[in-house]
């Protein structure tokens, strides 16, 4: 349980800062505390990167302010019972026992803490605080000092807010800020960063690849050429994005929400680009029909619109800043719908593929025919993956909960692999050639041994030529 604990807790703090700011943000009540956030840690013997600089945590402006209106912040000079503390997840529960947390008297006569009223760390006998890797810091209701505390051990460190007196109608404001040995990144998102520098090179090359061969045939060009020439620059758009997004966050400490927003958007946009792509071609766009009719193109647009901006508010829900804001029905609700029509996409493309291969193989079209066998094996293979990226998501993710700093292989590694993967042979099919034209509409007579070279012997043209939108294939 405390695995799926804290794979619930990567899940929705994605993209969570490592500079958190409390605003007004309310204490616990009396005799209890709080989990507020996760901060990702590592060192430099932890880290990728091969920066030596030692990571540090600086507890700054962090001030209580009292909503009572019988006690004032003056009054409350010398509360002691709120501090913060940064506690390593897996020992967050050894550390501290709620049935025994506030120190009394007896506590500190046996000397378990420094001051009544502070939150007792159960330590080994000879143990000091500096060896339990917690760091500590004192709120008072007075303005203090900025504190800086060297952090020693890599890990998932959660901010704890405990109140240990008696009083508890206030509010904290400050900062909370971590830096790790690579920068404000925090750990586990830094994988990403080397990352989408690598994919924006990769889709680079690929587009290069492509408009060379678009423009060496540039005569024989139909519409699916250049949608698939515009989906491979939209993923370069969109790694470029994820790059400055991570980039900045690294460099300055706070996420810029702008940047955010835009490789969002990006992304989802990608994702439906290519899922309208594979099914424009599964519908027969150039290969039996010369162009999609009006209520089919109407509906794929209503389709891509609606699952763009309920793709894109799954994504923010799921990137929220503080996962204890987001209520699980909400976020059920945000992910209900997109499955669904992830589903519902799934459906139509395999059912549109099957009709069109049923098809052909009626009217013996065995070149294009095997054209889309192997599409059809390559979405297979794709879908396998994807399921396979999600049981490791639910198995080894959850389940293991040393592998947080890993988790961007399977949540940006693992997608952007397979769809890397669809484009490319996607773009080996759809190649342009000199048969491009002569493939898209030619009807084959008589059976497979008299083909030549797989391109069929007669070409019948299906309306007026200058209607058609035709398309190049590769057998």
């Amino acid at each position: 349980m405390a695995g799926i604990g804290l794979w619930l807790v990567l899940w929705l703090s994605a993209c969570d800062a490592q500079v958190f700011q409390l605003k007004d943000f309310k204490v616990p009540e009396r005799k209890s505390l709080s989990l507020i956030y996760p901060f990702f840690l590592s060192t430099p013997g932890s880290s990728p990167n091969k920066t030596k600089t030692q990571p540090f945590v600086v507890f700054r402006e962090l001030k209580a302010t009292s909503q009572s209106p019988d006690q004032t912040d003056a009054q409350l000079a010398n509360y002691k019972g709120l501090e913060l503390h940064l506690i390593r997840y897996e020992d967050i529960w050894s550390l501290v026992d709620t049935g025994r947390m506030c120190a009394t008297s007896d506590d500190l006569a046996r000397g378990d803490s420094d001051a009544v009223d502070h939150l007792i760390l159960h330590k080994e006998p000879g143990q000091s605080v500096k060896d339990l890797n917690v760091y500590g810091y004192q709120v008072g209701f007075d303005k203090a000092k900025p504190q800086k505390m060297t952090m020693q051990k890599p890990g998932v460190y959660f901010l704890v807010l405990s109140n240990c007196g008696n009083f508890d109608q206030a509010v904290i404001s400050g900062q909370v800020i971590v830096k790790n040995s690579h920068g404000f990144l925090p750990a586990n998102e830094y994988g990403k960063m080397p990352f989408y520098a690598i994919m924006t090179a990769a889709t680079v090359v690929v587009f290069l690849l492509w408009s060379l061969l678009c423009i060496r045939w540039w005569k024989v060009l139909f519409n699916i050429h250049l949608a698939i020439g515009s989906l491979c620059f939209l993923a370069i758009l969109e790694s470029v994005a994820w790059f400055v997004y991570l980039f900045s966050w690294n460099e300055g400490g706070l996420e810029s929400k702008a940047l955010f927003s835009v490789s969002i958007f990006l992304s989802v946009s990608r994702n439906t680009l290519s899922y309208m792509l594979i099914l424009s071609a599964c519908l027969g766009w150039g290969v039996t029909k010369p162009l999609l009719d009006g209520g089919t193109i109407c509906r794929m647009v209503s389709l891509s619109t609606v699952y763009i901006c309920l793709n894109v508010v799954r994504e923010v829900v799921l990137a929220d800043r503080h996962t204890q804001s987001v209520p699980v029905p909400f976020v059920i609700l945000c992910l209900l719908p997109v499955s669904c029509m992830n589903g519902g996409i799934f459906y139509w493309i395999f059912a549109a593929l099957s009709n069109l291969m049923e098809t052909l193989e009626a009217q013996q079209q065995s070149a294009k025919l095997g054209l889309f066998q192997k599409l059809w094996w390559v979405l297979v293979l794709a879908i396998a993956f994807a399921f396979a990226v999600l049981l490791a998501q639910i198995f080894i993710v959850a389940n293991d909960s040393s592998s947080w700093q890993y988790q961007w292989l399977v949540t940006d590694f693992a997608p952007q692999a397979g769809f890397l993967f669809v484009l490319l042979c996607v773009m080996y099919l759809w190649c342009p050639n000199e048969d491009t034209q002569r493939f898209a509409y030619s009807a084959q007579l008589g059976g497979e041994n008299d083909e030549l070279g797989g391109i069929e012997k007669a070409e019948v043209m299906s309306g007026d030529e200058k209607d058609v939108d035709v398309i190049g294939a590769r057998s």
